[in-house]
């Protein structure tokens, strides 16, 4: 059994929708108390088997199943929208040095201008306008025990 202080308890994630949220344990009578929602983070206060004891991020703290939650990843940093980058106007939103990483221009080789152009006449197949008869079966009956 793991437990870990609010202040520093590491952060998960929910994986499944509607995933049962129990005050005061999963065999509570009542069933669960709220559903939480896929991507919804909390903070692992104490890992038990099968149920965990979260915080909620309005401070709620409840169990939920294992099975149903995961490592959350990092939070995006935030950033000042008050203090733009100034290198950011003058190459197209990105700072100055930054590589690209998108597709590049010189990945797909250009067809060659003095190529013949292909032959585009290609013939229909040809399928018979009957469909032929099956097989006759063996005189000796099907081939299978009973």
């Amino acid at each position: 059994m793991e437990t870990y202080a609010p202040d520093s308890a590491p952060e998960y994630v929910i994986i499944r929708d509607l995933t049962g949220f129990y005050r005061l344990g999963p065999e509570q009578s009542r069933g669960a108390d709220a559903s939480l929602p896929r991507q919804t983070r909390v903070k692992l206060l104490r890992r038990e088997m099968g149920f965990s004891l979260v915080q909620l991020e309005d401070s709620r703290t409840g169990y939920v199943a294992n099975e149903n939650m995961a490592v959350a990843p990092p939070r995006p940093q935030q950033t000042t929208p008050d203090k733009p980058d100034p290198d950011s106007r003058r190459s197209g939103g990105k700072a100055r040095g930054q590589a690209y990483s998108g597709p590049q221009v010189n990945d797909t080789p250009l067809p060659n201008p003095g190529a013949p152009a292909p032959d585009l006449k290609i013939q229909p197949e040809v399928v018979p306008d009957t469909i032929p008869a099956p097989s006759e079966p063996s005189p000796s009956g099907p081939k299978f025990r009973y």
